[in-house]
């Protein structure tokens, strides 16, 4: 989640908690630290901005593990070439790539004998052989997390709520998220992870069909229908792509 706002600095000990204030028409205030660790504060309208800081402030213990974590587990991207011998993650295994010149049946990806098979007619080309399989990665990330959807959405129905159309789309600081008007968005990246967290994170946006903001009542719902949810998403936090 970003947005623009004002920019704020709380005290805590010797550290300096910087965070990012959103002021919106909402009734609760809610704190979020995103994985590349920045703090966002979303805050009613009405609030005055001493009594946020007092807010971080009171959650400054907490605000600073959840950045630990999250830089603890930072990493950068090694440069792909997509490449013969080069490794590539789908559900959480690595397989090695195999790039292969196309001939009649022209181009395409598909897996064989535990290798990810690129043919192409541009063997030498990055950005043909990239393109060719992030649409491969997007294919199987519409079948696996609408598999997963109707897997889980059951345990919503309760709610009388429609189940939500998935919408998959790179994003760079968020395993997801979910619009004030219920639109479900999931990170293609996911897709190179075990199932079960794509479980997490999908149960993750499905709460906030019924309760958008982090608040007790989200955690509550996200622990009452995955109990085990913590585990999970530090396990997703670190995965190792």
């Amino acid at each position: 989640m970003k947005g623009e706002g004002e920019q704020r600095i709380v005290q805590y000990g010797f550290t300096q908690i910087k965070y990012t204030l959103i002021q919106k028409d909402r009734k609760k205030l809610a704190i979020h630290v995103q994985p590349d660790a920045q703090v966002v504060v979303e805050a009613p309208i009405s609030s005055a901005v001493e009594d946020v800081d007092g807010k971080v402030h009171k959650r400054g213990a907490w605000i600073l593990k959840q950045q630990r974590v999250f830089k603890r587990y930072a990493y950068e991207l090694p440069p792909r070439d997509y490449v013969s011998g080069e490794t590539h993650r789908y559900l959480g295994k690595q397989y090695r790539l195999k790039v292969l010149r196309a001939t009649n049946g022209g181009e395409m990806v598909k897996m064989d004998r535990g290798r990810i098979m690129i043919y192409t007619k541009a063997s030498e080309n990055r950005e043909r052989k990239k393109k060719l399989l992030d649409d491969w990665y997007r294919r199987q990330a519409k079948r696996v997390y609408a598999e997963r959807l109707l897997h889980w959405f059951p345990h919503f129905q309760r709610f009388e709520i429609d189940q939500p159309k998935l919408q998959i789309r790179k994003m760079k600081s968020q395993w997801g998220s979910c619009s004030p008007a219920g639109k479900i968005t999931i990170n293609l990246k996911l897709i190179q992870v075990p199932k079960h967290l794509i479980d997490y994170a999908l149960v993750h946006e499905l709460s906030h069909l019924i309760e958008l903001n982090h608040t007790d009542e989200f955690y509550i719902l996200i622990q009452r229908v995955m109990p085990d949810w913590e585990e999970r998403k530090e396990k997703l936090n670190r995965f190792e792509f």
